[in-house]
């Protein structure tokens, strides 16, 4: 059952994708939850939430190559890959990879 739910939200998130929703930098309020990172040791951690990446980036913790993603369904990108200039981290609508081959 767990397993289907899974498949369900893949193709809802694929069919909003192939809508042309998952537009970067739109007015859409930045993902509240599921952001996620792989530490200097190739750890996933996380996922955290939105206020926690936001204190986070503040103190200067991400370098720009640090791999992230704020959705389980995405593939790991840089952050400077996520929100490029002049996105604001975390407050600007991330730049998500796209899905396919």
């Amino acid at each position: 059952q767990q397993q289907q739910q899974q498949q369900q939200q893949r193709q809802a998130q694929a069919q909003q994708a192939s809508q042309g929703l998952s537009q970067h930098g739109s007015k859409r309020p930045c993902p509240q939850n599921g952001w996620q990172y792989v530490d200097p040791k190739q750890n996933i951690q996380g996922p955290f939430s939105l206020l926690e990446m936001q204190q986070w980036n503040d103190l200067g913790y991400f370098r720009p190559d640090l791999p992230m993603r704020c959705d389980p369904a995405d593939r790991f990108v840089p952050f400077q890959e996520l929100f490029p200039h002049p996105m604001i981290p975390f407050q600007s609508y991330p730049k998500r990879p796209t899905r396919g081959v």
